[in-house]
């Protein structure tokens, strides 16, 4: 009897072992059958303005082995509420980041209470990825001012190489795993795009090993003011003047305060400023796509390329000289708030295109549906998993074409305004350059800017005054040149009023449908 209860222990304990290989035999096959995902987040790009044509790995390595979204947007065109926007698949009026300055939400207690045990970086985790932060997270992000220091590491990070307040290229610190490390002016050790390149190869190199899916998030500095090339770059793009768009020195009398009032006339002056920030600009480009080639180069290595998605995007758009403004962004107009959005990856159809709405608080839903982990219902984005996949059609009567851009202006409490950098100085934002806009564009018929200015950026925004209103038809005007808010009829006028507000109140669902056409 003896015998006979020492071989049923011994069946029972080989049963729990057969089952225990088992169950880790499908966790690693299951976390085989996830894909990689890197994201680049590039700082200010434009693509009206053609940025995207002096990048020659963009274009070889991601353009002509993804797909390119024409209709790329953001929902907010400034650095803080945007990234905070990408982290967390929400409006400015959900997350509640809404200026960049620590006392609007940036970087701020509010910010880590809220915000950061909901951010893609965190659900990645949970999904069983390995992630890693490499790059510019939030602008006061380290600074004494917003009450944590270097040695805070936001929750879900494997990995945290990330900067110290705004972008730069010299002269910054960084967080390296809730390490302070500081750098200086050193190109072959300190230059910013360099150092963040040579971090996430090592991070591919390292967790391409382990057998486990990894999410990257790698943020540059560039093209950012202050626009400081690598020296290789640095008289590259010496003489190249930037693009002269219809709008270009065009006199914007008939909008709003900031433009018509706020703007002096363009001269050789500040021409001659611009073309230098244009020139810096590009020149910084040139070493984002030597990242791209290595960060390709290598998934290639390691052999994991073909179950890799790569996202190439801005968190928002840039000007340089439309409507007489100096560089910057912060305007409802397409300049500012269209971005590259370039995507390759296993069943992304090579060299191909899409009209589909895509919006920056769409990237976290779609990271997590492509990991495979159920999309939060408080965020306010879509998944596009299926444009990827080719999966959905642009023809359907419920496809998206509208929506919300929230921007509440910063300005200082002596004159309400701020002043820009530049050789020749000028007003890069004020508070009665808050606004909503609602922007519709299907890649069709549907293609126009409806925007709202508020006298202050006053939380909540109904409490403010609507002092300004525009409305551009794209179809046939596509450079926003003449305001036709004239042209519309009260009761459309009145829709296109309900709608901004609608959207500006939604969360999650409600957000969404919004986005939708009436049937």
């Amino acid at each position: 009897h003896l015998r006979i209860c020492e071989l049923r222990v011994m069946l029972l304990l080989l049963l729990q072992v057969a089952v225990l290989l088992s169950l880790c035999r499908e966790s690693v096959e299951l976390s085989a059958s996830k894909p990689n995902i890197v994201y680049i987040l590039t700082d200010d790009q434009d693509v009206k303005l053609g940025s995207l044509d002096v990048q020659k790995s963009v274009k070889s390595l991601l353009l002509e082995e993804g797909l390119f979204f024409h209709n790329a947007f953001v929902t907010t065109p400034v650095c803080c509420p945007s990234r905070s926007s990408i982290l967390t698949g929400k409006f400015v009026h959900n997350h509640h980041t809404y200026e960049n300055g620590v006392d609007k939400g940036c970087s701020s207690p509010s910010w880590r209470e809220l915000n950061e045990n909901k951010t893609v970086g965190l659900y990645m985790s949970m999904a069983g990825y390995d992630t890693g932060f490499f790059g510019k997270y939030l602008n006061n992000y380290g600074l004494s001012v917003s009450g944590a220091g270097l040695d805070h590491v936001p929750p879900g990070w494997t990995k945290w190489f990330t900067l110290q307040g705004n972008s730069r290229y010299y002269n910054y610190a960084v967080s390296n795993d809730g390490v302070a490390e500081k750098h200086g002016d050193d190109y072959e050790k300190d230059y910013f795009t360099d150092v963040i390149r040579e971090q996430a190869v090592d991070f591919i190199n390292q967790r391409s090993k382990t057998g486990k899916p990894f999410f990257m998030y790698i943020a540059p500095p560039a093209p950012h003011r202050p626009a400081t090339p690598a020296p290789q770059y640095n008289t590259t793009f010496s003489g190249k003047p930037a693009p002269h768009t219809p709008s270009y020195g065009y006199d914007g009398k008939d909008k709003h305060w900031l433009i018509s009032k706020g703007t002096p006339e363009m001269t050789s002056a500040i021409e001659e400023a611009i073309d230098l920030l244009y020139e810096g600009r590009l020149g910084t480009l040139l070493s984002v796509d030597d990242l791209v080639t290595a960060v390709v180069q290598a998934l290639e290595e390691q052999n994991v390329i073909n179950n890799t998605y790569i996202f190439y995007n801005s968190d928002h758009g840039y000007h340089l000289g439309q409507f007489n403004q100096q560089g910057e962004k912060r305007q409802p107009y397409d300049e500012d708030i269209r971005v590259p959005l370039i995507v390759r990856g296993p069943a992304v159809k090579k060299n191909s295109a899409s009209f589909e709405l895509a919006l920056n608080i769409d990237l976290a839903p779609t990271f997590l549906d492509l990991a495979g982990w159920p999309i939060p219902p408080d965020m306010d984005g879509a998944s596009l998993k299926p444009v990827l996949f080719d999966e959905q059609s642009s023809s359907t009567d419920d496809s998206e074409f509208q929506f919300l851009v929230e921007y509440f202006g910063e300005g200082t409490s002596k004159t309400g305004c701020m002043s820009g950098v530049s050789t020749v100085p000028f007003l890069h934002d004020c508070w009665n350059n808050t606004f909503l806009a609602l922007r519709a564009s299907d890649g069709k018929s549907q293609n126009s800017t409806f925007v709202e200015f508020f006298k202050s950026d006053q939380v909540p925004l109904n409490t403010s005054e609507i002092y300004f209103t525009e409305y551009y038809d794209l179809t046939k005007d596509s450079w926003q040149l003449v305001n036709k808010v004239g042209s519309l009829s009260e009761a459309e006028l009145q829709m296109l009023k309900e709608t901004v507000w609608k959207m500006h109140s939604c969360s999650g669902t409600s957000c969404r449908d919004l986005r939708k056409k009436v049937k």
